[in-house]
């Protein structure tokens, strides 16, 4: 995992913060916030924009974070906006931002200080603030969304992808100057900048640098100049032209892209299905949620307590990317969310114990890999057992930030709390047979037809009940937790213990989960005494030497049997639903079409069918981004993921894998 550099900062006689990177002052120091005003603001004349943007989302990119403060300025403004024009289109402001340097909370908060105007925002932004990896993490401000993009702008630009083909209204075009910072001003970027570009879209910045003028006017900008800021002669701003010619989407033969709609019904009654409906709320969509069951979080999402912690790997860079992205986004959503929405939680942190000399020897190596204590840290016996409050033999690794909620909590009382703003839940509602005609998706119940624009399948390990999912494969994994009364020694336990199973900390109810046990291919939902055995034998053997493991007693029987849904390459599926018989046949020569570089054509899929699955037992990590991230392409808004990681989530990837090497697919 590439580790981020943090900025080092000083500040000068006037106090003003200064990059000791680049020798250069982060903003104006005559007057930074009348800076930020006048040459972005106004140069990209914002108001008279969205005064009469014609599209729900305003999207801004900005070339260097630095101290947050351009973000704070313009997101104050948008919040004027709003409150000024309620009945106006625009609804939504993305501020898209790129940072090699992130500074680090405290020094955030610092310079904030001087800026009380903002303290709510700026609260918001450092109580969520952990730059941890390059790439993109979403911070939630209401209708204002901040995409932070982590690390070198060069390799982060081509990361938006075409999906991002002429989407931003206005550019930003800060960063150090030229002349200290050459690496970030060149061809390169104003040619992205272009494609990135809507036309219309515009520019500014505090720079009058002939070089930068040359430069975008050879992207394709019309580049004009306007009096700079204060003692500053000149700046530039300027525009794409309204009948520019743009790049014609280049979209991965594995991905194609559909209409906008607004009425929209989910499918499954989990986790996954809370966070979609969440985000799609939050766009100002129509939804509607199917569930089968008489109550929500009937599954897997039912049991009394549940881990949260990314799923980190010794093999699988890329993976590991997703999980800790995943992680970082649902620890902030979950902080936004218990003010509205009760559930049992404690963030203690999670203990991972080398139970084995081969366990040990993994969890050493992923040390090496994310390289970051506040992520993952190693920690001996005498250490882990003060972390647990009990006593163990071996030492292990903690992740300070992960621990457990209650699911069935979180996922009725979060369904109950979107209710209130807007979702409509139908219960007891199979749904079977889904046709597409007239540009809706249509079936019948009990004699009634019902139909919507657009339909999320997160229907977990029945995914495959619909032929439109033919060709995903997905099998079910039979999972039964254990629920034991605690004892005298229990109680002590103090965050959640991982082996070859887990063990969480005492809920109110006075029991704790032991579990869980995996069964491959199994949807039954009974109870099995020998599973119920197991998952207390294993605690007992991976735990040797530990006395406090000895008086469980299991005899009431007591456990809650889910049936989750999982692929062989251990991440999920969101996306649209991919038509596997027809890209069969597109695709039967795709190997030899590569080797030829001939012209491939877009995947065909089904229109606004889409799907969220394979959360397998991290859906607590994992439902909140993937929620944001299917939202996001539904709406056709900016996504919240680099492009080779939710490339990654494709629904078709597996037999795209085997076309790709000439391989034939059945």
């Amino acid at each position: 995992m590439d580790k981020l550099t943090f900025a080092s900062l000083f500040f000068n006689a006037a106090n003003t913060p200064v990059s000791a990177q680049f020798d250069d002052i982060y903003f104006s120091t005559q007057d930074g916030l009348a800076e930020s005003q006048y040459v972005f603001q106004e140069g990209n004349q914002l108001w008279e924009k969205w005064l009469s943007h014609s599209r729900e989302a305003f999207v801004i990119a900005e070339t260097g974070f630095g101290t947050g403060l351009n973000f704070l300025a313009v997101a104050d403004k948008f919040q004027q906006f709003q409150v000024e024009f309620p009945q106006s289109k625009l609804k939504r402001l993305y501020f898209i931002s790129f940072e090699k340097f992130p500074l680090t909370s405290s020094q955030l908060s610092e310079i904030h200080q001087h800026y009380p105007q903002f303290a709510t925002l700026s609260e918001n932004l450092t109580a969520c603030w952990q730059p941890r990896q390059n790439g993109c993490q979403r911070y939630h401000f209401k209708n204002i969304y901040l995409d932070l993009w982590f690390g070198d702008i060069a390799e982060n630009l081509p990361q938006l992808g075409d999906l991002y083909n002429g989407i931003v209204d206005a550019w930003f075009l800060d960063g150090f100057s030229p002349d200290k910072n050459p690496e970030m001003w060149n061809e390169h970027l104003y040619q992205q900048m272009f494609r990135l570009s809507t036309n219309g879209g515009s520019f500014a910045t505090f720079t009058a640098s002939s070089r930068v003028r040359r430069g975008l006017q050879t992207a394709g900008f019309d580049v004009k100049k306007r009096k700079g800021f204060g003692k500053k002669r000149e700046m530039l701003w300027g525009e794409k032209s309204l009948d520019a010619e743009n790049q014609s989407p280049r979209y991965p033969y594995f991905y194609a892209k559909n209409e906008n709609v607004e009425d929209i019904a989910i499918i499954g009654g989990g986790v996954a299905s809370l966070f979609v409906a969440l985000s799609l709320l939050e766009k100002g969509k129509q939804v509607t949620l199917y569930c089968k069951d008489e109550n929500v979080a009937m599954n897997a999402s039912g049991n009394l307590q549940g881990a949260i912690y990314p799923q980190l790997s010794d093999d699988d860079e890329r993976n590991v990317r997703f999980y800790i992205h995943s992680f970082d986004y649902a620890l902030q959503r979950l902080a936004q969310l218990k003010t509205e929405v009760e559930f049992e939680h404690n963030l203690n942190g999670v203990v991972l114990y080398a139970y084995n000399d081969k366990t040990a020897k993994k969890l050493e190596k992923m040390a090496e890999q994310t390289d970051d204590e506040t992520l993952f840290k190693l920690c001996s016996a005498d250490e882990l057992s003060e972390k647990l409050g009990l006593n163990v033999p071996k030492g292990g690794a903690f992740i300070p930030q992960g621990g457990w909620l209650s699911p069935i909590q979180f996922v009725r009382n979060g369904f109950a709390w979107l209710v209130t703003k807007g979702l409509k839940i139908v219960l007891n509602h199979n749904v079977e047979n889904l046709q597409f005609s007239n540009g809706n998706w249509q079936w019948q119940t009990d004699g009634k037809m019902y139909q919507h624009q657009a339909v999320v399948l997160a229907n977990g390990h029945t995914l495959n009940e619909f032929s439109q999912a033919n060709g995903i494969p997905l099998y079910p994994v039979r999972g039964q937790v254990s629920q034991i009364p605690t004892t005298t020694q229990l109680q002590k336990l103090k965050c959640v213990v991982c082996y070859d199973g887990y063990l969480t900390p005492m809920a109110k109810s006075g029991t704790h989960c032991i579990g869980a046990s995996h069964i491959r291919d199994n949807a039954e939902i009974d109870f099995s005494e020998a599973e119920h055995a197991e998952n207390i034998a294993k605690l007992q053997q991976n735990l040797t030497a530990c006395e406090w493991t000895n008086d469980i007693d299991c005899s009431q029987n007591l456990a809650k049997v889910g049936i989750r849904a999982a692929f062989r390459d251990r991440v999920p599926m969101v996306g649209a639903v991919h038509h596997f018989t027809r890209q069969k046949e597109q695709y039967a020569n795709l190997y030899n079409q590569l080797r030829r570089k001939q012209a491939v054509e877009n995947a065909e899929i089904f229109a606004n069918l889409y799907m969220v699955n394979g959360l397998a037992s991290r859906g607590l990590t994992t439902a909140p981004l993937l929620g944001e991230l299917l939202a996001s392409l539904i709406a056709n808004e900016p996504v919240p993921i680099s492009e080779d990681i939710w490339h990654n989530l494709s629904p078709n990837r597996t037999w795209l894998r085997k076309l790709l090497k000439g391989s034939t697919v059945e």
